[in-house]
């Protein structure tokens, strides 16, 4: 599999490479089955001058398109479940909060809302369509292309996204999003380890530049390819936390 996507990326590299080729190869890139970890998840308001830190229990599969996230702290967030099940036909996301003992259904209109209180939105919590969007190459520099990726999908908060992806690895390490006014709202940089021979995020910084505020999500104790089956994503067990 790495041979031929050497060759094919060494092919690509020699002939004019457009956006929606370097966005299709880095979707095709090999994944983890599944994966565990634990987050920590660091709240900053620079106005207001306050940190939170929130710690949670993280299960995917498919490519990140099976999620499911049980909050350990604070007390206040403690037993919150966020499930996340993306398909072709529909994106299901769903949020149990154990104060209310019910599950909330996050619908599509409500995909910008904040997702508990972080800089990142629902929207952010899903993968990214490559049909959704356009794609140009603005330029390439310093072992980086700079890729813009235009929303096609109107009920998206952003109207585009730019990102800058490493020549040699594809890697998106820092990316710019832009709000329906094509203001500059959102910073996200992005850090890495290999594990397996295949590049695992550890640290996801964003900072919301319209509201001052910023978060850091940060992964330990990562596992991948263990035995997870597709009877875990299910509302029933946003209500447990699983064992390890």
């Amino acid at each position: 599999f790495l041979f031929l996507f050497y060759l094919t990326f060494s092919f690509l590299i020699s002939q004019e490479i457009t956006g929606y080729e370097l966005a299709a190869m880095i979707e095709q890139k090999k994944q983890p089955k599944n994966s565990k970890s634990e987050i920590s998840m660091t709240l900053i308001n620079i106005k207001k001058d306050r940190k939170k830190t929130k710690e949670m229990i993280s299960i995917s599969k498919d490519n990140g398109k099976k999620m499911l996230l049980f909050f350990k702290t604070p007390k206040r967030d403690k037993g919150v479940g966020f499930l996340k099940i993306e398909s072709d036909d529909n994106d299901k996301l769903s949020l149990f909060i154990p104060k209310l003992k019910n599950v909330r259904r996050i619908s599509s209109s409500n995909q910008s809302d904040s997702f508990m209180g972080s800089d990142l939105s629902f929207e952010d919590m899903l993968s990214r369509d490559l049909d959704d969007f356009t794609y140009k190459i603005i330029k390439m520099e310093d072992g980086f292309y700079i890729l813009e990726s235009i929303c096609k999908d109107s009920d998206s908060e952003y109207s585009r996204h730019i990102s800058w992806i490493t020549t040699d690895d594809l890697l998106t390490t820092k990316e710019e999003s832009y709000d329906k006014n094509n203001k500059l709202l959102k910073l996200k940089t992005f850090k890495y380890i290999v594990m397996d021979s295949l590049n695992l995020v550890t640290e996801i910084f964003v900072e919301n530049i319209q509201k001052k505020t910023n978060t850091r999500l940060t992964f330990s104790g990562l596992r991948i390819n263990t035995d997870v089956g597709d009877n875990l994503f299910q509302e029933k067990n946003m209500k447990r936390l699983p064992r390890k």
